[in-house]
């Protein structure tokens, strides 16, 4: 009981530190020095905030819905990582092989989602799995234009993932902490995060365009 105590003291801690970093390089200009430094402390803030989630699916027993959103907050943030250029120049066998074990989890959950808890219900797991989903497939399609996606995609794609992943854990913190909104306080953020990625998405088609 002690060692799940200091888990979720990590855990709440980090995530705390992770929404408050993680907000300069969100809105600050891109691949600028303050980007990087920021997003740097957020990677390492988010680094504890998913240790000490995996630790708690791990250790002990945690509703489906919740998996899936430390499953799918997880991939993104690896997935972000992975999409800069000091990690690889296109997608190799890893990615391929983070995406089928991404989709064969969603399976899995989807077949053993049970019935949740007041503060996770089902909605807000299926809601997850099916972005996540749609992630995968879209990760294991890279791998049919490479040369395209790490000319003209790579950097927003590095952009839009973490964005994904910095929503995912504030929906997973509001989800905890403002029991009284459920489901909404989980789906909100999701929907917030989804409009910004918009937003980000059609800036990079626009710069894309003129440039």
């Amino acid at each position: 009981m002690r060692m799940h105590s200091l888990n979720t003291l990590v855990h709440i801690i980090c995530g705390v530190l992770a929404l408050i970093l993680g907000l300069v390089p969100l809105l600050s200009p891109k691949g600028r020095g303050v980007h990087r430094i920021f997003g740097w402390l957020f990677v390492a803030a988010g680094t504890g905030v998913l240790g000490a989630a995996v630790a708690g699916v791990l250790f002990w027993p945690q509703p489906g819905p919740l998996i899936i959103a430390t499953l799918a907050a997880g991939y993104q943030f690896i997935g972000a990582l992975r999409a800069l250029p000091r990690f690889r120049e296109t997608p190799g066998p890893l990615d391929a092989v983070f995406s089928v074990g991404a989709l064969a989890a969603c399976g899995w959950l989807v077949a053993n989602m049970g019935r949740g808890t007041a503060a996770w219900p089902p909605v807000v797991g299926y809601s997850a799995l099916g972005f996540l989903a749609t992630v995968a497939l879209y990760d294991l399609s890279r791998h049919l234009w490479t040369r395209a996606w790490r000319v003209h995609v790579r950097e927003i794609d590095h952009g839009l993932k973490m964005t994904g992943a910095y929503f995912a854990m504030m929906s997973a913190g509001a989800g905890n902490l403002l029991r009284d909104g459920h489901p909404w306080s989980q789906i909100l953020p999701q929907i917030i995060g989804m409009l910004v990625m918009i937003l980000f998405l059609v800036l990079h088609i626009r710069k894309a365009r003129q440039g």
